[in-house]
Formats: structure tokens, sequence, C-alpha cells
């Protein structure tokens, strides 16, 4: 039973319906009613078939292909609901976002990681999807990614390619090969169109661009790299520059390559999340040593002083180009040793100085803590002097009532 329209595109359009057998909403996908045509026909049952070979979880299933009483087909899938990922991205304050953290963008790329999963599945099959695109991509009320539209998908030669004689796509997002007659489409074609995502995460429009059509196809043609605003990080600018290269060898070769890349600059917002909560832990450490009289075991102060050193080297480890790491780290070993010399340990407190020289032996702080350890150990010294003499004294004390 058909309950709503969904959506519909240059071939096809797409309702919402009741699968009566099980009571399960399904969708349904069959030619445009003014474009049935046997070659629309053709290419749904060929975009059902192939849909059927690709079983992952961002590829919607095909539940079945059926045919309507004047034979022309009609797709049984699932339905997937939920909001379109450009919709998402092109408007920062959808209803989508309440809730979610703060830093849109590191929620963009890990959709992107997926989408690059179903792709890299279909590329291990030797299929490449021809019209990557955000408008493709449904993001599900509860964070599911589904990659759609497979209508123009290919399947690929032997050799890894396949020669086309007309253009399917779409335009805004072409690599030059899917308008050269003569350039076979490879792989590395959805890798282009991969890039062309990235671009419009990053900067909200399209990346070919053009008052007229001859201009979006000389721009695609020609694919010079794009200058991006300052406020891009200069990695994933060129992460998008090298995936949308007009030359495909110049290109990242494989999907798995480009969601590397991508996943390694995912770590370094991973690191300056960590950075942040080191110096909160920072923080704390300085209220507990400021009133270390509450806390002379140090149980609580050695602690967070042993989070915040490990935060510290491991953000130091995964992106040692953020600032303010060497400086967090020094001010917890100075805190350490300042804790340790006011308890009088003087080995434990010269073992961290150690460390402090050894890491940064221009660091301003070095000769305060090295004055500071010989006060201490100078005043401990006195004190045994002192101790001594008490207890010698004592003794000549104790003998001389003796002998009386």
């Amino acid at each position: 039973t058909v309950s709503e329209p969904i959506g519909a595109g240059g071939m096809a359009e797409v309702d919402a319906a009741t699968q009566e057998s099980l009571n399960r909403e399904v969708a349904l996908k069959r030619p445009r009613s003014d474009r049935e045509t046997d070659e629309i026909a053709a290419s749904l049952i060929g975009e059902a078939r192939m849909l059927a070979s690709l079983d992952h979880p961002n590829i919607p299933p095909i539940h079945q292909l059926g045919f309507t009483d004047n034979g022309q087909p009609v797709i049984v899938m699932k339905r997937v609901r939920g909001n379109s990922w450009r919709a998402l991205i092109q408007d920062p304050t959808h209803s989508f976002w309440d809730g979610q953290p703060p830093f849109q963008l590191k929620i963009h790329l890990g959709i992107l990681q997926q989408v690059c999963n179903a792709v890299e599945y279909a590329h291990e099959k030797k299929i490449i999807h021809r019209d990557l695109k955000t408008d493709n991509v449904m993001v599900g009320d509860f964070g599911e990614v589904y990659l759609l539209d497979w209508g123009v998908a290919l399947a690929l030669e032997e050799n890894g390619e396949r020669a086309v004689d007309q253009f399917s796509g779409t335009l805004c997002f072409a690599a030059p090969e899917m308008l050269s007659p003569n350039a076979p489409l490879t792989r590395r074609t959805d890798v282009y169109l991969l890039g062309c995502i990235l671009h419009e995460i990053l900067t909200l429009e399209l990346r070919h661009k053009g008052g007229k059509l001859r201009e979006v196809i000389d721009n695609a043609l020609a694919s010079e790299a794009y200058s991006y605003n300052e406020d891009v990080h200069p990695a994933l600018a060129a992460i998008a520059n090298k995936a949308t290269d007009r030359d495909p060898d110049q290109r990242y070769q494989s999907v798995s390559e480009f969601r590397k890349a991508i996943e390694e600059h995912l770590a370094h917002y991973q690191a300056l999340e960590l950075l942040d909560s080191t110096r909160e832990k920072l923080a704390v450490l300085e209220k507990l040593y400021a009133d270390r009289e509450a806390d002379r075991d140090g149980f609580k102060f050695h602690e967070t002083a042993h989070l915040c050193r490990f935060g510290f080297q491991r953000v130091a480890k995964i992106a040692p180009e953020l600032e303010g790491i060497q400086d967090g780290l020094l001010r917890v070993l100075e805190l350490q040793t300042g804790f340790e010399l006011e308890m009088g340990r003087i080995e434990t407190a010269g073992r961290i100085i150690l460390l402090i020289r050894n890491m940064q032996p221009d660091w301003k702080g070095l000769a305060g803590l090295e004055s500071f350890l010989k006060e201490v150990e100078t005043k401990l010294h006195e004190s045994s002097e002192l101790s001594t003499q008490i207890q010698y004294k004592l003794m000549e004390e104790l003998q001389k009532k003796k002998e009386d």
C-alpha cells in the first residue's frame, strides 16, 4: 500500500509504502510516470540487480524486484528515515544539530568516512558509483549513514577500467575523465567525487560552478587546485586538492588511501579534545597545589598529576604540532617538583628536575627549581646536624647524671 511520495529524480520516483505481508515500511522506486521508457526500465532493473550484490551496512538493502501491470519495474527497498546530508551541511542550524557536539566539521568527516566504507566495498566488487554527492547520502534519525542512488553505477572490466560513450552523473561534481570520451573511468573517478564532497563540506559550495553550462564543463575539465580560506585547515585543503587532481595518477590511488588521510586528520581533532581536557585537569592540579596542606598524603595531587602528564604526552605523540603541549607538561613537572620539595622528598624532586633538564635544558624555570632543591637540601642538612648535636648533648647530660 503506497502512503506518500518521498522524492523524485530525473528518471525515477520514490514512494513510501507498507509491505502488507510483513507489516513493515518500505520504499518503492519506479520510473517516473512521464518517463516510462525501455531504457529507463532497463536502468532500474540493472540498479536493482547491482544493489542486490552489495550487502553493506551503509547501502540500503533491496527486498524485492517486481513489475507493474504494464511491465514497469518496481524496486522494493528499505525505507530510510532521516535527512539529506546536503541539507545538514548547508544548514548548521538544522534541528538535527540540537543536542549534538558543537564541532560539526568533525561529524561531517565521520559521515564521509562511512560513505568511503560503502564505496570501498563496492570497489571490491568492481563497481563504481559515478554519482557520489551529498544529495545522494541520507543520514538517519539515529546516525545511520546510507549511500543512495546507484542508478548510474558501472561494473568495471577485469583491468579496473570502463570506457563510456556518454556522460552520466552530476556536472558540478564531475571528474575530468567523465567528460572526456577517450578517457576510461576507474576507481579513481569515485575518489575524485569524494574529494568534491569534502570540498562542499569545507566551503558549502559545489566544486564546479559557472553561470553557463559550458563554463561548468570547462571548470570540471580544468580541475585547477582550489585556494581555500585560512579558516580551512591546511591538511584538509591538501586532501581535497589531491583527491580532485585533474590527473588520476596524482590522486589518491584508492578510496582506502583517501579515507585514511581523513582518519589521520580526525586524530588531530581528538588530540585537540584531549588537550582541552588535560588543561582542565591542570587547572585542578594548580588548586590542589595551592591547598596542599589539606592533602598531606598527596593522593589526589599525585593522581591528577599522573593524568596530566599522560594527557600531554599522548597529545604530543598524535599531534606534536599543537601549541601549548610542552608548556603544559613543564608546568605539571614544576608543580610536582614543588610539592615533593615542600614534603621534603628531595630524591623524588631531584629525579623530576633531571627529567626537566633532559627534556628542556633551556627552560627558564629550571634554575628556580634547582635553587629551591639546594635550599631544601641545606635546610635538611642543617636540621640533621642540629638533630645530631641535640642528641649528643642529651647523651652528655645523661652520662653526667649517671656519674653523679
